[in-house]
């Protein structure tokens, strides 16, 4: 028998998505959206559109109680600032799902670290600081070099390091920007949103403030990964691990990706014993789960963990390596329907960012159709508008876009996807 499935989401979906979609209806089930209204999905898709404000948390649990519509499963994609409604719309409906303060704590740096600590996971000494002051306070015991990063932030927003004495007497300038930059960032989107109220509800013991609090973190030096798994009643299965290039310090904007990483059968042991420790530390027990890995000179670290699919293009390139869509099986694991992975490359991507040169606005992107149409790149997205004022930190932390080029080998896919690069134009003034 068919069952409804509500998707929560704060952005449209990739053609691979909707495929996913589409095959869930095959089945004989039917799908409902719930959104802010930003997008229109595409037709005879979804039974019913739900728009609301989904900034407000408690009012949008109160929304959907008011419909006629029950569900049987609740689910989402990326949109990390929406896992805490997912969870708390799947324990308004009796659905599987995560626990509420379980998503919160994922998007609270602050509680994901004392999640972290007590359950044993390897993590940099941390400080929170609800002010300049205690900012410098935090400095002053983590000790330089350390890394301040917003308690919601996420893309690295906000985050920069401070590398020594000197780095400190610009710390009040760098404290500001950031914080003006997060304030109009939430302002545009509320990607950081929870009231007193809504933390209540959810049940959070210590409030924070998404925005102005900070976290001082001991510096993690050495290389970045990224895992993409999916757990179903606490069962871990490891789908996808990226290679990640950074930004140089101090601030930690990403540049470019390689999927899959290599590594030797020793040092995979290694990242699915971290992964499995991590997951049950933070109690997740049923979604996708998306988790960065420093390797350190003292070991691997986590960075941080979010209970839900990875963002960018990562959900389409597991795809074309893998074969597995993750929208589907998250999906699937919503429904309670039993899952087996036996996981298995084929080929490599590299994903590069586009980021501005220069500080300005933005008067031309151009895209050559032999780009858009070439077998070798799966995906090119352009996140920002011709006009729109871009900047690079410390005074915004601005991606105009992406490209993920395709390859038989590694080194072929990074020389397929410099190549597609140089060929997009993108003028600012």
């Amino acid at each position: 028998m068919g069952k409804n499935i509500l998707i929560v989401t704060g952005s449209d979906y990739s053609d691979i998505v909707y495929q996913a979609f589409y095959d869930t209806k095959k089945l004989g089930h039917k799908l409902y959206l719930l959104s802010d209204g930003s997008f229109e999905p595409r037709p005879e898709v979804f039974e019913k559109h739900f728009i609301y404000d989904l900034r407000k948390t408690k009012e949008s649990l109160e929304y959907m109680k008011n419909q006629n519509e029950k569900f049987d499963a609740v689910t989402i994609k990326t949109s990390e600032w929406l896992t805490p409604l997912v969870a708390l719309l799947a324990k308004q409906y009796g659905c599987i799902g995560n626990e509420p303060i379980v998503a919160f704590n994922c998007r609270s740096k602050y509680h994901m670290r004392q999640c972290l600590e007590r359950g044993g996971v390897p993590i940099p000494k941390f400080k929170l600081c609800k002010n300049y002051e205690e900012l410098i306070n935090g400095i002053r015991e983590i000790k330089t070099p350390c890394v301040a990063k917003p308690v919601g932030g996420n893309a690295s927003y906000g985050t920069f390091m401070i590398r020594d004495e000197k780095d400190i007497e610009s710390l009040k300038e760098n404290y500001e920007n950031s914080i003006k930059f997060l304030k109009e960032k939430a302002i545009d989107s509320d990607v950081f949103a929870f009231d007193k109220e809504e933390m209540d509800l959810i049940g959070v013991d210590g409030h924070v403030d998404m925005i102005t609090d900070y976290l001082v973190e001991e510096f993690m030096d050495g290389h970045e990964i990224s895992v993409d798994a999916l757990v179903q009643n606490g069962e871990v299965n490891i789908i996808g691990t990226e290679d990640q290039v950074r930004m140089e310090p101090p601030y930690f904007v990403q540049l470019a990706a390689r999927l899959p990483y290599v590594c030797s059968a020793n040092e995979q042991a290694q990242i699915s014993d971290l992964i499995k420790l991590t997951i049950k530390a933070m109690n997740i027990k049923n979604s996708a789960t998306h988790t960065e890995i420093m390797f350190t000179s003292q070991g691997p670290k986590i960075v941080e963990i979010g209970c839900r699919i990875g963002g960018d293009n990562l959900h389409d390139d597991i795809l074309n390596l893998t074969g597995y869509n993750l929208m589907f099986e998250s999906i699937m694991i919503a429904l309670g329907e039993k899952r087996h992975y036996e996981v298995k490359n084929k080929g490599h991507k590299v994903l590069k960012y586009i980021l501005p040169e220069k500080k300005g606005r933005i008067k031309k992107i151009h895209i050559p159709d032999e780009i858009k149409y070439d077998s070798n790149n799966f995906n090119i997205e352009i996140l920002s508008s011709v006009d729109d004022f871009v900047a690079l930190p410390p005074e915004k932390f601005d991606y105009i876009g992406y490209i993920s080029g395709r390859g038989e080998t590694a080194e072929e896919a990074e020389k397929n996807t410099n190549e597609a690069l140089k060929k997009i134009e993108i003028i600012i003034e």
